[in-house]
């Protein structure tokens, strides 16, 4: 248990002590909520923070109770109740300080919903109302990131980072703009950036290494791909990732098809054999072996379970290079792409 996890679980315990002995305390239930959020034990936040609503609470506290619901929904992946919860706290009228907030919070339960212009609408209100918010900058060039506006998501990138330069998420989304963009060299200087800021942040050296496969550089590719899964090494997408390219990789030095095969199967397990794209690359890495009978086998389980068009067309593509005795293989990139 961690020191953060330690000092989470304290404070609900000495709450629990405080509202045994007056139930209706709002600044316990509020405090003992946001603890249960940061536990993510989301139905408990809720519960309280319903509990504090239903008392006689201070006008003042319930734009942030209000708030702090919503972001509980929010992270629970219930972005209509959180947004209907965020509207409500705006309605109130909160002090001037706390608009800015409820605003971002609301754009970015709008963006994850899919309502990119909505979305768009309320940070550039957070921005208005709070014009140094960092974060509502970087929100929002997600969002027109989202809708293929890469040049007004790079200026908003660029905005965040100016009012907060140690941000790496803003390093980090404005490399992917740049890498949608085709700008390969500035997107890998922005993901070391975002690397130097959060060395831990396997997500950030999972898209290096995909910037550096882009530009045919395959042995940095693999180190970057190896160091995600070190960094996350419980989850099924980096296996996913990493035993891909070592199935595909058109660099034979940088294939491994026994290793591949060996991340897929775990990654299968992790997902109950219920995912067709990691069973997709399972039957990658034992076309890479030269097993392909296994291949093919594996993508007829694959078949009923793909729920995308890009699905359906890789398995097959796959099909048809595993009947003829062909492993899969990556394109590589062109000589634009190489000095990109």
């Amino acid at each position: 248990m961690t020191n953060g996890e330690q000092e989470h679980d304290r404070i609900i315990a000495e709450c629990t002590e405080t509202l045994e002995a007056a139930p209706d305390d709002v600044m316990a239930l509020l405090k003992r909520g946001r603890a249960w959020h940061e536990k993510r034990g989301y139905g408990n936040a809720i519960a309280d923070f319903d509990d504090a609503l239903g008392v006689n609470a201070d006008r003042v506290e319930v734009p942030r109770i209000l708030n702090a619901r919503g972001l509980a929904f929010s992270d629970k992946g219930e972005q209509d109740l959180a947004i209907t919860d965020f509207t409500q706290a705006i309605l109130c009228g909160p002090s001037e300080e706390g608009l800015p907030k409820l605003y971002y919070n609301r754009g970015r339960s709008l963006n994850f919903k899919g309502a990119h212009d909505s979305a768009i609408q309320d940070f550039t209100e957070a921005i208005r109302l709070d014009p140094q918010h960092a974060d509502a900058y970087g929100m929002r060039g997600l969002a027109w990131q989202n809708i293929g506006d890469y040049c007004k998501a790079i200026a908003d990138y660029n905005l965040a980072i100016r009012n907060d330069p140690e941000s790496a998420d803003a390093y980090h989304n404005r490399g992917n703009a740049w890498v949608y963009r085709g700008k390969l060299r500035k997107a890998i200087a922005d993901f070391t950036q975002a690397i130097r800021l959060d060395p831990k942040s396997a997500t950030s050296y999972n898209s290096r290494g995909s910037a550096w496969r882009r530009k045919g550089r395959w042995g940095k590719a693999l180190a970057d791909l190896e160091q995600a899964l070190e960094l996350e090494p419980h989850s099924a997408d980096r296996r996913r990732v990493l035993a891909a390219y070592l199935a595909v990789c058109p660099q034979r030095r940088c294939r491994d098809g026994t290793r591949a095969v060996q991340l897929m199967t775990e990654a299968c397990e992790i997902t109950d054999y219920k995912n067709a794209e990691h069973l997709i690359y399972l039957a990658a890495a034992y076309a890479e072996r030269g097993d392909f009978p296994s291949a093919i086998a594996i993508l007829q389980k694959a078949l009923p379970l793909a729920t995308t068009d890009d699905e359906k067309n890789d398995i097959r593509f796959c099909d048809e290079l595993y009947k003829a005795g062909e492993p899969w293989r990556m394109e590589s990139p062109s000589w634009r792409q190489r000095w990109a």
